[in-house]
């Protein structure tokens, strides 16, 4: 990434309301770290809230993003405001990795703007009528599971791997019966569990764009950088 002849230090954006009590919010930020460890060069991130992306703001916050990373603490302030960092980075081929609530999201505003569906979450309409995101019949606060690469073209090479122990901190998923809206699709489901129930996916025609509903940053917190955050970062720093 060239700016007037000089190199310009790629810039992620991490859309959330920071905690630093929050372990997964710990892990992004020691992510970075890792990454600077690990390859001897820096990425700049820059946290923003929910509630400061409007429709009027969207693009002067990310124009100049190499990545957006939509994090883990939904409900966030303004779920208006994470859906439109989510469509922006679609729209404008920028870097994009979400995470537990991120990975929700990210379902949420590809099947309202694209597949023109209805993309209520169970947490925050708790009377919603076939919510597309749902409370889990088994809560994942806390766990640990195996996910399968089930689409090896698109994800093994992402997480260096056929299978991985992931870390979940979840109660809402995808509901499964509205797995059907996105047959045929851009969106391609690429990991699911020993169940057979999705835990990533992919958006086909995009350089990078991913949503995994388990944690990679909270592998940073033990001194190791996930594979799928070290893609992440390879693409935000090539797009």
């Amino acid at each position: 990434m060239l700016v007037s002849g000089k190199v310009k230090t790629p810039r992620i954006f991490l859309v959330g309301e920071r905690d630093p009590a929050k372990k997964a919010h710990q892990g992004i930020e020691a992510s970075f770290t890792c990454y600077h460890r690990a390859f001897g060069s820096h990425l700049h991130y820059d946290w923003v809230p929910t509630s400061a992306i409007t429709s009027e703001s969207v693009e002067g916050i990310f124009r100049d993003a190499a990545g957006v990373w939509c994090t883990p603490g939904s409900p966030y302030e303004s779920t208006s405001g994470a859906l439109l960092a989510v469509k922006y980075a679609r729209m404008e081929k920028k870097a994009f990795l979400g995470t537990c609530g991120g990975f929700q999201h990210g379902l949420m505003e590809f099947a309202q703007n694209v597949l023109l569906h209805s993309a209520d979450h169970q947490e925050l309409m708790p009377k919603a009528k076939d919510p597309l995101i749902m409370k889990l019949s088994c809560s994942l606060i806390g766990m640990t599971g195996k996910v399968f690469a089930t689409s090896p073209e698109l994800f093994s090479g992402v997480l260096s791997a056929k299978d991985s122990t992931e870390e979940f901190n979840c109660n809402y998923g995808l509901n499964s019966d509205l797995e059907g809206i996105f047959r045929e699709s851009d969106l391609v489901f690429v990991a699911h569990d020993e169940l057979g129930q999705v835990r990533a996916f992919r958006l086909r025609h995009h350089p990078f764009f991913i949503g995994t509903l388990f944690q990679p940053e909270r592998r940073a917190l033990a001194g190791s950088l996930h594979p799928v955050v070290r893609s992440f970062f390879k693409a935000a720093c090539e797009i």
